[in-house]
């Protein structure tokens, strides 16, 4: 279950890019600290524990200009046996789609919409995951607000 959780706090703060549509996506973001809250409905986890079901996290992260440009959004724990792709992104005004894939220890699929917000932006995910041959559905909803510069 922790790697679950950990999983759906990678997705809240995007992971590296795509090259496709990259610069339309990325232009929406400024540097700075964001706040994202994250929540996950594991309900329809088999052997989820009774009471499981939603979760919510908070969580703070730096995003920097270089972080922006270099599409690297997201920390990769260099650690992590998870190899993460992103494909099919699509901008439009001030929303995207994508298809985001990992492969490793985890194996995970999950359609995801961003809509840029001017405070930040608000993600919603559907997830698909195969972690020792049981498969896992689980709905991740995030918010992240631009909270002002990075704390040095």
């Amino acid at each position: 279950m922790k790697t679950v959780l950990a999983l759906s706090a990678a997705l809240a703060v995007v992971p590296a890019l795509a090259q496709g549509d990259m610069k339309a996506f990325t232009s929406k973001l400024k540097p700075g600290l964001y706040e994202y809250r994250i929540e996950v409905d594991m309900g329809q986890m088999p052997g989820a524990p009774k009471g499981m079901g939603k979760q919510t996290m908070t969580v703070q992260h730096c995003l920097t200009a270089k972080d922006i440009e270099a599409g690297e959004l997201g920390r990769k724990d260099p650690n992590s046996k998870v190899d993460c792709k992103m494909s099919d992104m699509k901008v439009s005004g001030n929303t995207a789609s994508y298809r985001f894939t990992c492969k490793g220890e985890m194996s995970m699929t999950a359609d995801n919409t961003v809509t840029f917000v001017p405070d930040g932006y608000r993600m919603q995910s559907k997830m698909t995951m195969n972690q020792g041959g049981q498969t896992m559905n689980m709905v991740h909803d995030s918010q992240a607000k631009y909270l002002g510069a990075c704390k040095n």
